[in-house]
C-alpha cells in the first residue's frame, strides 16, 4: 500500500507565508487566499510573477491535495 502525504491547511497556509503573505494562525483555506489576494494588489510584478509561479506548482499537485485547499487553489487562480 502506497501512502501519501496530501496537502492540507497547514501546508497551504506555510506556502503562503513562505512567499510573503502575513496571515493569521487558524485561518482557512479561504481566508489565506482572501488575504494573498488582498496583499497581491500592493506587490510589484516580480513578485505576482514568483506567486503565479507557486500557483502553478501547486496546481501539479492538485491530486494530493485536500479539497478545502484545493478550492482555495481555485479562489487564488481566479484572483490572480
Amino acid at each position: 500500500m502506497m501512502i501519501t502525504d496530501l496537502i492540507d491547511q497547514d501546508d497551504f497556509f506555510d506556502l503562503l507565508v513562505q512567499a510573503g503573505v502575513s496571515l493569521e494562525q487558524g485561518w482557512s483555506p479561504q481566508q489565506c487566499s482572501d488575504a494573498a489576494l488582498l496583499w497581491l494588489k500592493d506587490q510589484p510584478d516580480e513578485v505576482h510573477d514568483s506567486f503565479k509561479v507557486l500557483l502553478a506548482e501547486l496546481q501539479k499537485q492538485i491530486p494530493v491535495m485536500l479539497p478545502e485547499v484545493r478550492d482555495a487553489l481555485t479562489i487564488l487562480e481566479a484572483g490572480v
